[in-house]
């Protein structure tokens, strides 16, 4: 490919039609986090750049910065991900991560690894049945690489290590409250109970300890507790829901 243009890697996350022959769409970009580009003419029949451009397509472009809006002239495939792709419940369980991604793309310096860990994570939707631990772990690990990380092992208020008993998670917060700590609470923040049980798994996740939570026996009602948490922690960061996860 010659010309003064540029090559970028990245996942596509959006694509939007636009007059009659054209495709607008937006890159999770190893160089430059989220970018939109517009594939002139993809919609035509014999466009050989239509077939690469759909949501949850890894992919590498070549385009010219010449306006607002880079154009791309080529576009080549590196992973359409066609496993995912085949089953419709892990369609949209990658299509939660990467919108999720798109929303903290802008405040990561080194998008390059959070693209990686974002394929990674993707990948590993097709190859276990631990569906929504692996998606519970990629959302903890964003938060926490984004400056939102949970407050696992000391109180958000008198900052003492929280003992061994039940303790109260804050949406609002980020964290947890200990026993002698729950009347400092702002009367709005929604608080919940997490047994010693419950902290495990995310003090697990904090420690990187995959092994030590492959062994637990993490039951679907406890999934669904612990993944109800961070979704209200990202909304409450992104003042938002997001819309594929009321699919999940």
């Amino acid at each position: 490919m010659k010309g003064k243009g540029s090559y970028t890697k990245g996942l596509i996350s959006r694509c939007t039609n636009y007059k009659d022959s054209d495709i607008i769409f937006t890159l999770l970009s190893e160089q430059k986090g989220v970018q939109n580009f517009i594939a002139r003419g993809a919609k035509k029949p014999a466009s050989r750049l239509s077939g690469h451009i759909e949501p949850v397509n890894f992919v590498e472009i070549y385009y010219s910065s010449k306006s607002n809006l880079p154009s791309v002239s080529q576009i080549q495939s590196i992973d359409s991900f066609l496993k995912i792709k085949s089953d419709y419940n892990l369609l949209l369980q990658s299509q939660y991560l990467v919108e999720l991604s798109e929303k903290f793309f802008t405040d990561i310096s080194d998008s390059k690894s959070q693209l990686e860990k974002l394929i990674e994570t993707i990948n590993q939707l097709s190859s276990t049945s631990h569906h929504k631990l692996i998606i519970l772990v990629y959302e903890y690990e964003l938060l926490k690489s984004t400056g939102f990380g949970l407050q696992v092992f000391d109180c958000l208020n008198c900052s003492r290590n929280l003992k061994k008993s039940s303790n109260y998670f804050s949406y609002f917060n980020n964290g947890f409250y200990c026993l002698n700590c729950l009347k400092e609470a702002s009367p709005s923040e929604e608080l919940i109970k997490f047994t010693v049980e419950d902290q495990i798994v995310f003090r697990s996740i904090e420690r990187r300890d995959y092994v030590g939570i492959s062994k637990l026996d993490v039951s679907d009602v406890l999934l669904k507790k612990l993944s109800d948490c961070l979704k209200k922690s990202i909304s409450n960061i992104l003042g938002v829901q997001l819309k594929s996860s009321r699919f999940l």
